[in-house]
């Protein structure tokens, strides 16, 4: 895990990112929404909220997905911020609420450009500052109506595409709860998503009327199963993990989360024969050979690790996190043609995923050790920018004009950077002024 210094971060993993989407896609199919048109990202903060942005942005608690116990739980809650999606409750808020919005959009939008630039790009779960903690903690406060406007529209989409919605009545129990605690005390979700008896005996009945049988666990569930104990080992200290998930946990959640608790611990020798077991049963799985490669890169056994990654990149070629922990390897092994190599698997990561700062930092540093020395200092232009070193940015963007000759089209990029890195740096000295 790659640790922010302050406020809230933001969690990138492919795996998690995958199984979010598995939920959120058929009801934004069922909303009539483009899957691509809204962005769901996790923000590492233990309290329980979830909340929607301008731009189809939809930001989820790692406290609120750690806290359900049924994928059926989160399906719910994703339903829900779908109907103030596409019931446009963001754009209603008026002007105070929009000034709020372009400021903590300014620092999630530094953070999230950032990339893995805080931390190392291997990980398979990295974080992001972000800043403007109170605003990201006290976003959006719907009212009564809104809120119930998209309790309807959750039922509606989870009844076109065949689900229950017992699970956003959990949810509701749970935030139930949190109504009898003082207001400091209660989670955002509590506070910025008011709680009415006429919400909850709605959903209630609608549930009902849906006489769904109890079913025994399904693969969803276990795959869910999965996501929370992952997050839960990688978030929470070893020993806490140990306890949840102890010795006499067979199950492939509680492999996993011990597997990365010895992990983070330093203790490969009992990680890792966990990770082989799980990927002994499931030889198949992407997400397991990127936490092996995760585990053998950062004790500097680059051979084997690299080995792990290009079997994950192998079964999921189409995750640009996965392929730039490769990427990360090759760059690791400073071999000239794993550094030809590693050039390419960043073109693609970025084809990807332009904003990706860590990647951009990758592609200098590959491009820097095969001597191409103008490239290098464009890419590092690129990363400076997106980690908001602007002064840094404008000093690559020189040496990069000085290296590149006029007729390159590149140089069109390295002009604009320019630009945008000394208006960043005036606007930064008339704010401290």
């Amino acid at each position: 895990m790659a640790w922010a210094q302050r406020g809230p971060s933001l969690i990138r993993d492919a795996e998690i990112e995958r199984i979010i989407r598995s939920y959120a896609n058929p009801l934004l199919r069922a909303a009539g929404i483009p899957e691509d048109a809204v962005t769901i990202r996790i923000l590492n903060d233990p309290s329980l909220n979830a909340f929607v942005t301008t731009g189809n942005r939809l930001f989820i608690h790692s406290g609120l997905l750690m806290r359900t116990d049924r994928p059926e739980q989160l399906i719910g809650v994703i339903a829900h911020e779908t109907g103030h999606i596409a019931g446009g409750h963001v754009a209603r808020l008026g002007d105070e609420i929009e000034r709020a919005t372009i400021t903590s959009l300014a620092a999630m939008a530094l953070g999230a450009v950032a990339g893995m630039a805080s931390g190392r790009g291997d990980v398979g779960m990295a974080a992001m500052s972000l800043g403007q903690h109170s605003a990201t903690r006290n976003f959006f406060a719907f009212s009564r109506t809104q809120e119930s406007a998209a309790d309807q529209f959750a039922l509606r989409v989870l009844n076109q595409t065949g689900q229950t919605a017992s699970g956003l009545l959990e949810f509701f129990d749970i935030l139930g709860d949190q109504e009898i605690l003082v207001s400091s005390n209660q989670d955002p979700y509590a506070r910025t998503h008011p709680l009415t008896r006429e919400r909850v005996d709605s959903v209630r009945t609608h549930v009902e009327a849906e006489k769904t049988p109890p079913k025994l666990p399904t693969a969803r569930q276990l795959t869910h199963d999965r996501m929370v104990a992952k997050l839960f080992a990688f978030l929470e200290t070893q020993g806490r993990t140990l306890q949840r998930y102890p010795e006499s946990d067979n199950s492939v959640a509680g492999r996993y989360a011990r597997a990365i608790a010895y992990f983070r611990r330093g203790d490969l020798d009992r990680a890792q024969p966990l990770v082989d077991s799980l990927l002994a049963e499931s030889p198949q799985d992407p997400f397991f050979h990127e936490l092996k490669g995760q585990m053998l890169l950062e004790n500097s056994r680059i051979p084997e690790a690299r080995a792990a990654y290009e079997q994950a990149v192998a079964l999921a070629p189409d995750e640009p996190l996965i392929s730039l922990s490769l990427a990360h390897a090759l760059v690791e092994s400073g071999q000239p043609a794993d550094l030809e190599r590693a050039e390419g698997v960043l073109r693609r990561t970025l084809s990807q995923d332009p904003r990706n700062s860590f990647a951009w930092r990758l592609m200098g540093m590959a491009q820097g050790r095969r001597g191409l020395e103008g490239p290098a200092a464009y890419a590092m232009a690129e990363y400076a920018m997106l980690t908001g070193e602007y002064a840094q940015a404008a000093y690559h963007v020189g040496k990069a004009q000085r290296l590149i000759p006029k007729t390159d089209p590149l140089w069109l990029r390295l002009d604009d950077l320019g630009q945008e890195a000394r208006r960043a740096q005036e606007k930064a000295a008339e704010e401290r002024r």
